[in-house]
């Protein structure tokens, strides 16, 4: 739930700025400070924030190319599922 309405602040920033760098950095932060808060292992949390990371790149850069397409839902409701998705597997 809080990765769903954390990507949807982002998206918003992202929309403002056009560097997918920028949100995905705020993401992957956030996440790798909570899986540390919530004593995961060290070691797992840094793959998982190289992966959240990565997709999340991914998935901004994927928001900008689309942006003004019909694509842009797509590219936004399949993201979303996919991190939530991921969020259920901690």
């Amino acid at each position: 739930m809080l990765s769903a309405l954390l990507l949807a602040a982002l998206v918003k920033l992202n929309l403002e700025i056009d560097k997918p760098v920028v949100p995905a950095g705020i993401f992957t932060g956030v996440i790798f400070i909570l899986g540390l808060i919530l004593g995961h292992p060290l070691l797992g949390v840094a793959i998982g924030a190289a992966i959240n990371f990565g997709l999340s790149f991914l998935f901004f850069w994927l928001l900008n190319r689309t942006e003004g397409q019909g694509s842009w839902w797509v590219v936004l409701i399949g993201g979303l599922l996919v991190f939530v998705g991921l969020g259920f597997l901690r």
